[in-house]
């Protein structure tokens, strides 16, 4: 099977080419070659700049790919440029979306595929929902979407939804994973902002077990037409994931509670995440990727993923360290709450 990653070197995309060629796969990369040291020699590399559409079209031309793989789409008009260049040209086109685009809270913490998809909070959600959208051929009300005054064609799509996925060389939180920045911290002695009361249960899914269902879906002609999230079935509050971190680091958190309302109006660029997915309680129900895909089987707990994390940092001490835009915002965050709390108490 041969199976083209838009992207291919990110912190999902990554595991998902390890499945892929693990699995015999023919594995191609179109990206802008900026990432040398990720690439694998058993991959074959299109050098193109996926936003620039006359450039991605000379790297594919010629080549028919079973499945491609879209990790870098964020607006719809990314999608309808993705159909006018990969139409005709292979037989799936999986859209990577976000689970965070389920509404939240909901009637139920039980998310399924059918919960309905709307984030007032987190303009993010609200664009992969549009994404999504650019394919389903639907806007508000049901309505065809028309192209150039003409029904919309067909495309053969699938719709694949990750929630907090992670791999070497994170260290998930709720003020961001990308970075050394929260075991930084934790090390330092310094407190650490969880929103709420810490009790809100949280999914963090490790790469490997989401490359699992994602490469499962490939290549199946069933799955066209659906969508499908891709989660682990572990369910931790945060104030566990940071115990969780410390106690792999061998230290005890300082944990300080602050209400999700309060660091939104006092960061919105933080708030809209937590209002909009990572301080909403949820449970993700996978019953639809493992029917599709019997050998989904999340393995990797939290608990051993984090020490994963850890030794990557250990092997590569230079990016162990802190990380200036989440210090400054729990900083200001702490000061304005212990400043409010001695005035009340």
């Amino acid at each position: 099977m041969r199976v083209l990653f838009i992207g291919g070197t990110g912190n999902i995309s990554s595991a998902c080419t390890d499945e892929a060629l693990r699995r015999g796969y023919e594995v191609f990369h179109l990206n802008r070659g900026t990432r040398a040291e990720k690439e694998r020699p058993e991959v074959r590399l299109l050098r193109a700049d996926i936003r620039n559409s006359e450039a991605t079209k000379a790297a594919v031309r010629g080549l028919y790919f079973d499945s491609v793989v879209q990790f870098l789409a964020f607006r719809p008009e990314h999608v309808e440029a993705d159909i006018d260049i990969f139409d005709g040209i292979t037989d799936q086109y999986v859209l990577i979306s976000t689970c965070s685009a389920y509404k939240k809270p909901s009637l139920t913490p039980v998310i399924t595929e059918e919960t309905p998809l709307e984030n007032p909070f987190w303009e993010y959600s609200r664009l992969k929902i549009a994404c999504e959208r650019a394919l389903t051929g639907r806007m508000d009300g049901g309505r065809l979407v028309r192209s150039r005054g003409v029904q919309p064609r067909a495309f053969p799509y699938t719709i694949v939804r990750p929630s907090h996925t992670y791999d070497d060389g994170w260290i998930p939180g709720c003020f961001g994973s990308a970075s050394y920045g929260l075991a930084w911290r934790i090390l330092q002695g310094l407190e650490v902002v969880v929103p709420g009361d810490g009790q809100s249960l949280w999914t963090l899914t490790h790469a490997s077990d989401f490359a699992v269902g994602l490469v499962g879906l490939l290549g199946n002609p069933d799955t066209l037409g659906e969508a499908f999230h891709i989660t682990s079935d572990e369910r931790l509050t945060w104030d566990a994931i940071n115990a969780i971190v410390a106690q792999a680091l061998g230290v005890q958190p300082k944990i300080v509670h602050i209400p999700s309302d309060l660091i939104a109006k006092a960061r919105p660029e933080r708030g809209a995440g937590l209002l909009g997915d990572k301080a909403v309680s949820v449970l993700f129900d996978n019953s639809k990727i493992r029917r599709f895909v019997p050998g989904f089987a999340p393995r990797v707990s939290f608990a051993e993923g984090i020490h994963r994390s850890l030794a990557w940092f250990d092997a590569h001490p230079e990016r162990k360290v802190p990380d200036p835009a989440m210090n400054a915002d729990m900083d200001a965050l702490l000061e304005l709450w212990h400043g409010a709390m001695e005035k009340i108490l």
